[in-house]
């Protein structure tokens, strides 16, 4: 029984049935249970490779970024170096021309502004070196009054027409020499070792206690073996008279074989001339662009780039240019205005190439011979006409070999005339062809020596 009673009791707990009321999940129960355990592995997954990707694109730009820098870097560099470089180039050719006029110091100065480290430029550090040494060798030239200066006319291109000039053929002959016989002395002078200077190189000013300008003697510092000398053109304004034969103020073939303008097209100075045939040529006619050819074949003819004093009248017009009031009858106001621009621009070239400009007086008129009044209306006529076009001149060449003293020193109504409109250089004539020179606080006086066809 109790055998049987158990096992009854055991078959009636396995058979019992699973309870028929037990509820069935929701959907958001299975979507939690099921789903959202997957969405949030797939957007932390999401998130990680998003991150991943992020930091790989931020190291590759701050990479790319470095690297960019680093070019530009090394670019920038690279740049400034090369300016350093061209800068000392440029510098070193820049002093090597002030170094061929003698001017070392000029040069020295130069490349000691070179903008990089000077120590890194063994180039430069030599040059500056040389020229300490070359400057330790230079010679004083101690005479002022030995120093010649050598004074033409306008120089004969054509002398063929010049010397035939039914006018003044003779006048020319004797008076004038040719573009050709200038050359041949410019070439004789620096063969013999003569060297172009200026009054800068041996005078120089200072003020006094009153204000004052003080004129006084420096030493000219030369290469051994050279010695000094100065050039002067005088009436470089190109007259009528020697270009023009039918009286029309305008140039022709008949005229004197000379030329008719002086030009400046921005880079170098050429002569304007009407030829034998009636065209108008340009050229190497007169002493401007001679010198400088010769100067720029032989940069050891000019010392710290001197060149020539040019002297003019102003009566007609400036180196061939008719500015002269009168031109605006005979040319038209256009014509005129025109021209003096054009002797403006001349006029500055000039003085920017080493030429000095000078006063030949307004009417080509012995000063020396005239009354103070008439010297007065000369030099109305040129404050009003000239120096608008050439600026304030302080150098007055004597024309027609005249002076308003034969004495050592000047004094009276005429020197206070001369004195009260700038002058302080004043250029007379040497009789004897002995060179003359005298200096006071006030002024400079120095005798030329005319070169013409009969000397």
């Amino acid at each position: 029984m109790k055998g049987g009673i158990c096992m009854e009791e055991q078959r009636n707990d396995f058979e019992r049935p699973v309870n028929p009321k037990r509820r069935k999940r929701s959907k958001m129960q299975v979507f939690k249970e099921t789903y959202l355990p997957v969405v949030i592995a797939g957007i932390a997954l999401i998130l990680i490779v998003i991150f991943i990707i992020g930091s790989i694109v931020r190291a590759v730009q701050k990479n790319g970024a470095e690297k960019e820098a680093s070019i530009a870097a090394a670019s920038s560099i690279a740049a400034e170096q090369a300016l350093l470089d061209e800068q000392a180039n440029s510098l070193l050719q820049e002093a090597e021309a002030l170094a061929a006029g003698y001017d070392y110091q000029g040069a020295i100065t130069l490349l000691n502004s070179f903008k990089g480290d000077l120590s890194k430029y063994t180039n430069l550090n030599d040059k500056i070196l040389e020229y300490e040494g070359a400057m330790k060798n230079l010679v004083a030239w101690e005479d002022p009054s030995q120093i010649v200066n050598l004074s033409f006319q306008l120089l004969i291109a054509d002398p063929a027409r010049g010397f035939a000039h039914e006018t003044y053929g003779s006048s020319i002959n004797r008076n004038f020499i040719t573009t050709v016989e200038f050359t041949k002395i410019l070439q004789q002078l620096y063969n013999n070792g003569y060297i172009l200077v200026d009054f800068d190189d041996f005078i120089t000013t200072e003020q006094d206690a009153d204000g004052n300008t003080i004129y006084k003697a420096q030493t000219l510092m030369l290469p051994k073996g050279k010695k000094p000398i100065m050039l002067t053109q005088t009436n470089v304004n190109y007259n009528y008279y020697l270009i023009d034969s039918d009286g029309d103020k305008v140039p022709d073939a008949k005229g004197g074989g000379f030329a008719s303008k002086l030009l400046w097209d921005g880079n170098e100075f050429t002569c304007e001339m009407v030829d034998a045939s009636g065209n108008t040529v340009t050229g190497a006619y007169d002493l401007v662009p001679i010198l400088e050819s010769f100067v720029k074949e032989h940069p050891g003819f000019s010392y710290k780039g001197a060149k020539a004093t040019l002297a003019l009248t102003g009566y007609n017009g400036l180196f061939g240019y008719r500015t002269h009031p009168s031109a605006a009858n005979i040319f038209g106001e256009t014509a005129y205005r025109q021209a003096i621009q054009d002797a403006t621009a001349v006029a500055n070239a000039l003085k920017d190439h080493g030429y000095a400009l000078a006063c030949y007086t307004y009417e080509n008129i012995p000063y020396g011979d005239y009354g103070v009044s008439q010297i007065k209306n000369d030099l109305n006529s040129w404050t009003n006409e000239v120096v608008p076009i050439l600026g304030n001149l302080d150098m007055l060449v004597y024309a027609q070999l005249s002076d308003i003293s034969t004495g050592g020193t000047y004094s009276g109504e005429k020197y206070e005339a001369l004195k009260e409109l700038g002058f302080r250089y004043y250029l007379g004539f040497c009789e004897s062809n002995a060179p003359w020179f005298v200096r006071t606080n006030e002024y400079i006086r120095q005798g030329r020596i005319v070169v013409s066809g009969n000397s």
